[in-house]
């Protein structure tokens, strides 16, 4: 895997990925790590007399209390002991010495990614006397500069929270806010963190990814997987200044740990209900709209063989039915039958003036009439299946006959997740521990149609949306020596996420209609094409379809290496990162009707878009491909870190990390990018490079396409890097901070650092949608002339043979004023320069106040980028079209 990335980037850099990796493990090796483990903890101190004095090489013993494993450790020549990595649970610390007795410390627990700082102090004895000290742990944080918290199973299950979402607590914590603007996880719990994107955030499950890696968040969150409350030991969200263990983004660190079994069998059952009869009623609502929601589910651990193998797991389903009442505008009965008459009386219209209608393509020479009735079509004139369409509309129920917001539906949405966790751990002997889980959801969403099964009318998507995630880790850590620890770690995040619209499985549902013309693009693409009529009615078919899809593996390795007053941790991390789009906005066509060839030219209050659907007039239409997007990426990372107890009250912490962001590119080489010249873009002027892989030169691309290219100052290039980019090799990033006891009931703490943020899903850089790979047609009618204005009907376009008349050469040779996604081909990775001082204060055994100044600066931030912007302000009624740089292209 390497290797291909080292030919790779030779040939662009001059560096080899293998050699600057090694160099920097060689690196950390001759020196500097953090106690604290991804979803793991440290307990650590010193021993010494009752005089203070260190007690160097006293024989300490670390005892799990919950799984009955027992570590044992010699103090160092200064005194100090440490045990790392740890489990989330609770551990009893024993010390004993010749000529002491054997002080024991108990009720202590470790939380993920923490370190605990606990001193035995030995009494003069024999070691067969036992001091048992049964003390909380003190909270005051003496070993750690991060700025952060832990929040507890208690925690997580006694805060009131709405479908039991405990991402959402993180927006109680310090320096967290909810999302703004248009983050699309702000339903789902995403957060903002010191001012940082809520897409930069790293979510991180039982140590392994847990981030959604898709370009629009299909699954309406940033994270894939969250586990019941119940099934979570704790989660930690760390906002700043953390250990240079973590990477990946630049905002906060949410780390998860789901429950292990235990020498104790343990579990629970709930079930949550809510329902209409128990919501309150808004103050300024007359009923309160359907709710129902069942969510229920249970856990359970226990030891499959006492002290050794340990099984935990969980389920959970969640049933939530919404009824939402909306209002449609649907044709009446009578316009079913081609008689628009209604349309003469304002009354039922809302229009200042009767609506006169004239025959099509009249010009409004002639008015519609049929056997001397106004504004109706005799029955030759009707579109047998533009008229069996309308009659597939539901009937008006509303509005007292009235032409406009006369059907009132109840539409429903069921919303049904299934989702569970399978953990299990094994101590296989005093130096080896495994452990691995195993995740499942599955979410349905179920969105009722307005215009019932067939004809849909609901929007983007429609009837299923559909969410499908895995996610696997597996650690196995081992210990060589006492002051030697490797952990090795293996993650897999799987995830499909669906908007389909409805019968998208059925191909020939258009044809059954007699619409002819349609493509026939295979199961997941069926249905139907769109009808719009300007917002008379509602539209008819279905607008578009999307999936999503991502693997994401991962490979982790950690080693700890105790020195004296050294804790030493390093480690290298190679994350394979693969995700599909397809992205189908039109890919069966829309249909636009418009109130023109049924009125007269100039003249208001004339002419109807549904009278012009049943004389099949079609306005304009529209059509777009549906490719298949593949991308994929490494990332790359290792880091060293090493916490120094200086002196018994100081303890630094010192870290180095660095992050290989490797460009993504589309598999099949089905990508181009758009490169401007920055300093020649002006006013109807510029000048750039359209850029396509190298292994695309025998793509056939329209000889209109390249016409315009050229017209615009636009110089066509094949590169033989087929990701049509090269990112930063050196993203270095210092990590440096402190933690004082300057009392026993208070410390300083403070740091600085950089955060690189190279993974952050954009759609809007999408280059595998770029021409020729993505292309729509849009074919507008002729311009009228002599009070005629004629229709596509003329050019062959009807409901019985589609767009096929205008778009059978194929959508190459449609290069109207395409738009291209670009990306800078020298990407610069964006970080944050963070840094932070604070002071915690002891005021009882069990309560500490804190306060901390933190502050971000970043750089290289990403943007959406459209080098064909206009440079100039004009007046909104004016087309800036000619004024653009290149005025024969779109903006991006």
């Amino acid at each position: 895997m390497i290797c291909n990335s080292t030919i790779n980037y030779k040939r662009h850099t001059g560096i080899s990925m293998a050699m600057l990796m090694l160099s920097l493990c060689l690196f950390l090796l001759c020196g500097t790590t953090a106690w604290a483990q991804v979803d793991q903890g440290t307990i650590t101190g010193a021993v010494q007399d009752s005089t203070g004095a260190v007690v160097p090489g006293a024989d300490v013993t670390l005892t799990d209390t919950d799984t009955g494993l027992v570590l044992t450790r010699k103090a160092s020549n200064s005194g100090t002991y440490v045990f790392s990595p740890l489990k989330i649970g609770n551990y009893t610390v024993s010390a004993s010495a010749q000529g002491f007795q054997t002080t024991t410390r108990g009720n202590l627990h470790v939380d993920i990614q923490s370190s605990l700082n606990v001193v035995l102090t030995l009494q003069p004895g024999t070691a067969s006397q036992t001091v048992t000290v049964n003390d909380e742990p003190p909270l005051l944080q003496t070993q750690q500069s991060s700025i952060g918290q832990v929040v507890s199973t208690e925690t997580i299950n006694d805060t009131p929270l709405n479908g039991r979402n405990w991402v959402y607590i993180a927006q109680l914590t310090a320096g967290v806010a909810p999302p703004f603007g248009n983050t699309r996880g702000s339903g789902k719990g995403d957060f903002v963190a010191n001012g940082q994107n809520a897409e930069q955030n790293n979510f991180i499950l039982d140590g392994v990814d847990n981030n959604t890696n898709l370009v629009d968040f299909l699954n309406g969150s940033s994270f894939v997987m969250r586990p019941p409350p119940d099934a979570l030991s704790e989660f930690s969200l760390q906002t700043s200044n953390y250990s240079a263990e973590f990477g990946h983004s630049a905002g906060a660190v949410m780390s998860a740990s789901v429950k292990s079994g235990t020498n104790q069998i343990h579990g629970d059952v709930w079930e949550y209900l809510r329902n209409t009869n128990l919501d309150a009623r808004n103050w300024n609502a007359q009923t309160n709209p359907p709710y129902h929601q069942n969510q229920f589910g249970a856990t359970l651990g226990f030891p499959i063989l006492r002290n050794k193998v340990f099984y935990f797991g969980d389920v959970e389903a969640n049933r939530i039915s919404i009824g939402q009442t909306n209002v449609y505008s649907v044709p009446t009965a009578l316009m079913r039958q081609g008689n628009f008459s209604e349309l003469l009386n304002p009354a039922l219209t809302g229009a200042a003036q009767p609506i006169q209608l004239y025959q099509p393509n009249s010009g409004g020479t002639q008015r519609l009439t049929c056997n001397g009735q106004n504004n109706t079509f005799c029955p030759n004139q009707i579109n047998p299946v533009a008229k069996n369409i309308l009659n597939m509309y539901p009937a008006a129920n509303a509005n007292g006959g009235k032409t406009y917001n006369n059907l009132v539906e109840n539409v429903g949405r069921q919303d049904d997740t299934f989702q569970w966790d399978q953990r299990l751990d094994w101590n296989i002997s005093a130096k080896d521990q495994a452990y691995a889980r195993y995740s499942y959801l599955h979410e349905i969403i179920t969105n009722g149609l307005p215009l019932g099964p067939i004809l849909d009318g609901s929007g983007f998507g429609g009837q299923h949306d559909t969410n499908l995630a895995e996610n696997f880790m597996l650690s196995e850590t081992h210990i060589f020596t006492p002051n030697l620890v490797n952990e090795f770690r293996f993650g897999y995040n799987w995830g499909v996420f669906k908007f389909l619209q409805p019968n998208a499985n059925n191909t020939t549902l258009a044809a059954s209609l007699g619409l002819g013309g349609v493509p026939n693009l295979g199961p997941g693409q069926g249905g139907l094409p769109v009808g719009y009529f300007n917002g008379v009615i509602q539209q008819w078919g279905s607008t578009g379809t999307q999936n999503e899809a991502q693997n994401v593996y991962q490979i982790l390795d950690n080693v700890t290496k105790v020195i004296g007053k050294h804790s030493l941790k390093m480690g290298v991390s190679f994350q394979s990162i693969r995700f599909f789009d397809r992205y189908a906005p039109a890919s069966l066509g829309h249909y636009n009707y418009n109130p023109v060839y049924t009125g007269s030219p100039g003249v208001s209050f004339t002419g109807s878009a549904v009278a012009d659907f049943l004389a099949d007039q079609m306005n304009t239409g529209n059509i777009a491909n549906a490719p298949n997007v593949n991308h994929q990426q490494w990332y790359y990372s290792a880091y060293g870190q090493d916490d120094w107890k200086l002196t018994p009250r100081l303890t630094l912490n010192l870290g180095l990390r660095y992050d290989y962001f490797q460009p993504y590119k589309e598999n099949s080489g089905a990508q181009a990018n758009f490169v401007a010249n920055p300093s020649s873009l002006g006013i109807g002027s510029g000048s750039a490079v359209y850029e396509l892989p190298s292994r695309m030169r025998n793509l056939s691309l329209s000889p209109l396409f390249l016409s315009t290219l050229a017209k615009d100052n636009i110089t066509l290039r094949y590169l033989d890097n087929q990701r049509l980019a090269t990112s930063r090799m050196v993203n270095f990033a210092p990590r440096i901070g402190f933690a004082y006891q300057a009392h026993p009931n208070t410390v300083f703490r403070g740091g600085f650092g950089i955060f690189y943020g190279g993974l952050q899903s954009q759609g809007n850089t999408d280059l595998g949608d770029n021409y020729p790979f993505s292309n729509s047609a849009n074919i507008p009618a002729p311009n009228c002339f002599a009070n005629n204005c004629p229709s596509l009907a003329g050019q062959g376009v009807s409901l019985e043979t589609g767009l096929v008349a205008k778009t059978g050469g194929g959508l190459q040779n449609f290069v109207q004023f395409p738009g291209f996604h670009a990306i800078d081909p020298q990407i610069k990775t964006p970080y944050t320069m963070s840094y932070s001082f604070g002071m915690q204060q002891a005021l009882t055994n069990n309560l500490v106040a804190t306060i901390s100044y933190v502050g971000n600066i970043s750089r290289h931030l990403p943007l959406y980028y459209d080098p064909n912007t206009v440079r100039g302000l004009f007046n909104p009624s004016v087309s800036t079209q000619q004024y653009q740089p290149f005025p024969d292209f779109s903006g991006a």
